[in-house]
């Protein structure tokens, strides 16, 4: 007959496997059973390809947490999908150097998005194998975001473009086809520019004109020289002519300043004499209005004088007209000098 197992034994034995295993799990994961963690997700746009689960969380270069999940939704009211992509944050790897009391970390967090622009990221960290990382930074001059919610108790971090997407998104909008076309154009010209010659006859011209030019610059040289010599000559000539008038300004500046000496002396007496003058001046002038207006009385037209003018000039004429008349009758008979006119009867 067999003998019965121990109940205890087995208990004990199946107590201890168990606490080996509690142990190796806390020892294999460094303690992440019992570490704190705050459940983050972000929506990545474009592709997270290179990302996988269990890669870690990094904020500028420090390890803060790791991935935890990444799915993807389809949201039939814009029939379009999203990735979000779960991850832990550890705050146990970030030290607070502050004596303040202890702040609840998940209000940290959500304070970071608002107002420091706390944004997630994908980093590559090997072009060969094409591995991605989420890092997060704090980006102060971005605007804050909209009212973000969290997502089945994970907290919203907004995400920014990431280097990989705007590369493709670039070469996506470049115009390939007609940069290969402009291209083509240009190979096509420069190769008819060869094949024509005319490239040798620019070289050609080119080196004619470099010769000349050096010709020109020999030229100049030689030429130089005295230029240069006559040039000094001037100068000094132009020193001694500025001596020579510095000497003759310092030898005619007495009689200068004598000469304006005796300009502010005339036109001092000049001012003192105005005031006699001015009034002989405007005497005068009275004197003139006067005469005028006498002479202008004298000969309107209803004044006696102009009439007695006017009958002194008519006197006058006649006068004259027998005058005149008297000579040629003398013209005529000389002999009336002596002998007189002759009666009318005697004729």
């Amino acid at each position: 007959m067999s003998k019965q197992a121990n109940p205890a034994i087995i208990g004990g034995f199946v107590l201890g496997a168990l606490l080996l295993f509690v142990g190796a799990l806390i020892v294999l994961g460094s303690g992440a059973l019992l570490r704190e963690r705050i459940e983050v997700v972000t929506f990545f746009p474009g592709s997270v390809q290179g990302l996988n689960t269990g890669t870690q969380v990094h904020f500028q270069g420090v390890p803060i947490g790791q991935v935890t999940k990444i799915s993807l939704d389809y949201l039939p009211g814009v029939n379009s999908f999203r990735i979000p992509v779960r991850y832990d944050v550890w705050p146990q790897n970030v030290d607070v150097m502050s004596g303040r009391a202890r702040q609840d970390a998940r209000s940290v967090i959500r304070k970071l998005v608002k107002e420091r622009g706390l944004r997630a990221r994908l980093e590559s960290i090997s072009l060969v194998t094409g591995q991605y990382v989420v890092t997060l930074s704090l980006n102060p001059r971005l605007p804050p975001p909209a009212e973000t919610r969290d997502y089945q108790g994970a907290i919203q971090v907004p995400a920014i473009e990431a280097t990989r997407d705007r590369v493709e998104e670039l070469i996506t909008n470049l115009p390939l086809n007609d940069l290969v076309d402009q291209t083509t154009g240009t190979l096509t010209a420069i190769h008819q520019l060869f094949a024509s010659g005319q490239l040798d006859q620019a070289v050609s011209s080119l080196d004619q004109t470099l010769t000349q030019s050096r010709l020109m610059l020999q030229t100049l040289n030689q030429d130089l020289p005295p230029l240069l010599n006559t040039l000094q000559q001037l100068l000094t000539h132009y020193d001694e002519l500025a001596v020579a008038a510095h000497e003759q300004l310092a030898a005619i500046a007495p009689a200068v300043q004598q000469a304006a000496t005796n300009t502010a002396q005339l036109s001092t007496r000049l001012e003192q004499d105005w005031g006699p003058l001015s009034r002989s001046a405007r005497s005068a002038l009275d004197q003139a209005s006067h005469t005028l207006a006498t002479v202008d009385q004298l000969v309107a037209r209803d004044s006696p004088t102009r009439y007695q003018l006017d009958q002194l000039l008519r006197e006058g004429t006649q006068a004259v007209r027998s005058i005149r008349t008297l000579a040629e009758y003398l013209e005529r008979h000389p002999e009336a000098l002596l002998n007189g006119k002759p009666d009318a009867g005697s004729r």
